[in-house]
């Protein structure tokens, strides 16, 4: 049995409960207790720490990031959805060469520096398996389809089967087999109804892109606007949408998605996508690159949505870092108290990016009966706790998976 503690416990559940003083017993599968660390010293040790001017939060959830675009540095457009969508086509393999795994390897080191020890991965070609698979991360790995052109529906659902396979060999207690739509616009009906098929079957999550742009709302609605040209000039086709918003959601009857991004969702259909028992990841810092725009959080509040906070891609932001996402929402959502927001954003990145998960992973709170994930952060203020962590953490002191401190270079 092992014994943490910190000045500081933020325990992340539903209340925000804090502990002075508090520590974290446990042994490599579970938390046993959590109490005052006085209270808990009575007990049999193998091993204590106590990390004085500290704060200890269960670890970071990162559930939607693009892993294989780690080598993006400054190739794509910015500020206009359409001009970035175009961006990426144009300098795509450019961004998936042999030197792919060293970029992917480094991103994985920062985000274990930044207090994550789970992400949800979205795989476009499967490049980023093996050095998930073999990394001290908790992984939901989203294996992502696309495609609109109905001649090569066939091949796409062979190489989804095939992925999905290859995933199976490598699934543990860390690393899940998930399956993510790209989005609306890009997938053909056929392929879709194949990949949610699976995602039944095998009770797999899923994610989907939604609603992301006012070109994708265009498209939807209307069969017109950017996407329109977007098919004729990289595809030569006279494209028509597949679905309308309504049929889509429909088609995600009892598989309770994660809806990443859903900026330009109307009263309606985030009734619907309650209905759904979906839940909402919000990008902060991707949706300003791309559509100069943010989540109405109060909506989704009101709407009765506990919104998850991810970081997307590097095709679409600096950094893989949930301290530095957190940060920038923390400036950006100015109607809130600043405290009351700091909570919320971390809770965001715990107890909500868990709650009522697919993959029976009891995380995201420091309590007993769940994983011994949690994260160690320097803070020498005792008021405005989550505030100031968020405004002064660049990296964690340290950072435990599954009762074990990972070490980093």
């Amino acid at each position: 049995m092992y014994l943490v503690g910190a000045d500081f416990l933020l325990l992340c559940d539903d209340s925000f409960s804090i502990i002075e003083k508090g520590g974290i017993y446990f042994d490599d599968n579970e938390i046993i207790a959590v109490d005052k660390y006085e209270k808990l010293e009575s007990l049999r040790i193998r091993e204590k720490k106590y990390y004085e001017n500290c704060v200890i939060t269960p670890s970071f959830a990162n559930l939607h990031t693009h892993l294989e675009f780690s080598k993006n540095n400054g190739k794509l457009h910015y500020g206009n959805f359409g001009k970035w969508l175009d961006s990426v086509i144009v300098n795509r393999d450019s961004l998936m060469d042999s030197t792919l795994e060293e970029a992917m390897q480094r991103e994985i080191t920062k985000m274990l520096k930044s207090g994550i020890s789970c992400i949800g991965a979205i795989s476009s070609y499967g490049y980023d398996v093996e050095v998930l698979a073999n990394s001290p991360l908790r992984v939901l790995f989203f294996n992502e389809v696309i495609g609109s052109k109905e001649e090569a529906v066939p091949f796409l659902e062979q190489s989804l089967n095939a992925r999905i396979k290859e995933c199976a060999q490598y699934q543990s207690k860390r690393f899940f087999p998930a399956i993510a739509i790209h989005s609306p616009y890009s997938v053909h009906e056929t392929l879709l109804n194949k990949a949610l098929e699976i995602a039944k079957v095998e009770e797999l999550p899923l994610s989907v892109h939604f609603l992301e742009s006012k070109e994708e709302r265009e498209w939807l609605d209307n069969g017109s606007g950017y996407f329109k040209d977007f098919f004729k000039r990289f595809f030569n086709s006279d494209m028509t949408p597949f679905f309308s918003i309504e049929s889509f959601l429909d088609k995600l009857e009892g598989l309770n998605p994660y809806f990443v991004h859903t900026l330009f969702a109307n009263d309606n259909e985030l009734e619907r996508i309650k209905k759904l028992n979906g839940k909402i990841i919000s990008c902060p810092r991707s949706n300003r690159l791309l559509n100069n725009a943010l989540l109405p959080l109060s909506k989704m509040y009101n709407n009765g949505f506990d919104v998850i906070f991810a970081t997307d891609g590097l095709s679409s932001n600096d950094s893989l870092s949930l301290l530095d996402e957190l940060k920038m929402a923390l400036y950006a959502y100015s109607e809130y108290d600043v405290e009351y927001l700091a909570q919320k954003l971390l809770l965001g990145v715990t107890n909500y990016a868990f709650k009522d998960n697919k993959i029976g992973l009891k995380a995201g709170i420091l309590k007993q009966g769940y994983v011994p994930d949690f994260a160690v952060f320097k803070l020498e203020c005792k008021e405005q706790i989550a505030l100031n962590l968020i405004l002064n953490s660049k990296e964690a002191l340290a950072l435990y998976i599954g009762g074990i401190k990972v070490e980093h270079e």
